[in-house]
């Protein structure tokens, strides 16, 4: 009976040591939960600043191509640029004499000069300053048309013998009028017509909402 009772002892002193022992850490448990904590936040950060990096990019970074795109669409109303018009009014006469054979044609004819840009769309165009300026550079100024559009004969005296025949008659009127036409480019038609040219598409980009416009 005693040997039972001191076994029993024994093993309860046994088991009072091992209650009293510290029980072992979960240190590899609490690390690993701590680590995973900071790569959850690590990410975040990344999500966080690469996302504020994509929205203040996106508010920097003019839309050159919309804004490129809102020109050409301006100037494309606006394809043949007429800037400066010239309409004129000439007598011409022809005379033909063989012998004591003559003819006589007065002619009195009407035409208009088109002076300007034959494709506004082919401008070299640079939008800067986050959208808000552009600069164009303009095609250059050229004769669009220089067109007879009334003619009417006056006075006419024809003889068989000396037929003045219709090409004679357009000839001539050709010649006045390319005259008429070096005459105006020598006055500077082509300087008014390109300076005209750029106070419109000036006033057409203003009118779209560009700040700052400059056309040479």
């Amino acid at each position: 009976m005693e040997k039972k009772i001191n076994e029993r002892k024994s093993l309860l002193r046994e088991a009072e040591k091992h209650a009293r022992e510290p029980r072992p850490r979960r240190r590899h448990s609490l690390f690993g939960s701590i680590l995973t904590k900071i790569i959850i936040i690590l990410l975040l950060l990344v999500v966080l600043l690469g996302g504020g990096y994509y929205i203040t990019s996106k508010k920097l970074t003019p839309k050159t191509d919309v804004n490129i795109a809102v020109v050409m669409n301006q100037l494309s109303y606006c394809q043949e640029l007429v800037t400066a018009k010239y309409h004129y009014s000439d007598i011409i006469s022809i005379k033909k004499s063989v012998m004591l054979s003559k003819s006589l044609s007065i002619i009195k004819y009407s035409g208009i000069i088109r002076v300007g840009i034959a494709d506004i769309t082919l401008s070299d165009i640079d939008v800067y300053g986050e959208g808000k300026s552009v600069r164009i550079k303009l095609p250059d100024v050229e004769v669009l048309g220089n067109d007879i559009t009334s003619q009417e004969v006056f006075d006419e005296n024809h003889s068989i013998f000396v037929p003045i025949t219709l090409d004679e008659v357009f000839n001539e009127i050709e010649r006045a009028k390319d005259k008429t036409l070096d005459e105006l480019v020598t006055e500077g038609v082509l300087n008014e017509a390109r300076e005209n040219a750029r106070k419109v598409i000036q006033q057409i980009m203003l009118a779209a909402g560009f700040e700052e416009v400059i056309v040479v």
